[in-house]
């Protein structure tokens, strides 16, 4: 995943972090605040997929080295927990830890099942690339033998 996309994901949690914030701030409720949340655990989400390609994926095909891209994914989750344990403290203080503890119960649960497609994902990817290699190669060393036995005649 390129830096912009990374930047980009954390700059949208971070907007979505501070309008719930100022929104509970100015007295509202923060159940009023839902499209937020779900934008700001939406870059969650993206940013672990991020991190499942950055260990499946191409190395050749990533642009950068894995260091670079797992330090970019590093600080991009470091900055989302501390926003996020904000978050929980804010939610705690309107409308209790009951609500809190159900809501991570939830996420916990989603975020597996995502997880898990993602990571499907990319093993497919994976094996369709690898697969499509493997025939290249075997296609140019059939027509090379081909052509050395037909220029030994």
């Amino acid at each position: 995943m390129p830096v912009a996309e990374i930047a980009m994901l954390i700059g949208g949690a971070t907007k979505a972090f501070n309008m719930c914030r100022a929104a509970v701030d100015a007295g509202r409720s923060l159940e009023d605040m839902g499209v937020y949340f779900a934008r700001f655990f939406d870059a969650r989400t993206a940013i672990e997929e991020a991190g499942i390609h950055n260990e499946k994926g191409s190395k050749l095909l990533r642009g950068k080295s894995v260091e670079a891209q797992a330090m970019e994914i590093m600080l991009a989750r470091k900055k989302y927990d501390d926003m996020e344990k904000q978050l929980r403290e804010l939610c705690m203080y309107t409308v209790g830890s009951e609500f809190h503890q159900e809501m991570l119960r939830e996420r916990s649960r989603i975020r597996q099942e995502r997880l898990t497609r993602a990571r499907e994902q990319a093993e497919r990817n994976r094996l369709v690339r690898d697969g499509t290699i493997l025939a290249a190669i075997t296609g140019c060393l059939v027509a090379l033998v081909t052509w050395i036995v037909n220029n030994m005649r």
